[in-house]
């Protein structure tokens, strides 16, 4: 068995349109594919993120309509300039819970997405 890659990372939401006006709109990812998923029940979204994806689950179900992240859950942003991205996304309304920090080879920040997960811009120094 060999893996190729990393085909796709996902989030749930309970607000379809907030989200992708957040990740479209704000972050600039493009919609790539959209459709029902009668299995899950639930629309999804992928969303062109560099050389993978980022799925957007928003089940119709309502035990599935609570979304809770866990505290150690984040997506990391490739950039290849974290000052730069910093101030563009404060210029759009973005409120950083870190600051531009830097760490064992790595510039990053944190910030939240429309469902409370946490986002991480970073970029490789070293």
């Amino acid at each position: 068995m060999k893996f190729q890659g990393l085909h796709h990372a996902a989030i749930k939401t309970n607000d379809l349109d907030k989200t992708l006006d957040f990740y479209c709109g704000i972050l600039g990812l493009k919609v790539e594919e959209r459709f029902y998923d009668a299995g899950e029940e639930s629309d999804i979204v992928f969303l062109s993120l560099g050389n993978t994806q980022l799925e957007v689950i928003a089940p119709h179900r309502p035990e599935e309509k609570d979304i809770t992240f866990s505290p150690c859950f984040h997506l990391a942003l490739a950039t290849s300039n974290v000052e730069e991205t910093y101030e563009e996304l404060r210029n759009r309304g973005i409120k950083f819970t870190l600051p531009p920090t830097q760490s064992g080879g790595f510039r990053y920040a944190y910030f939240s997405g429309p469902m409370g997960e946490t986002l991480e811009i970073v970029e490789r120094i070293s």
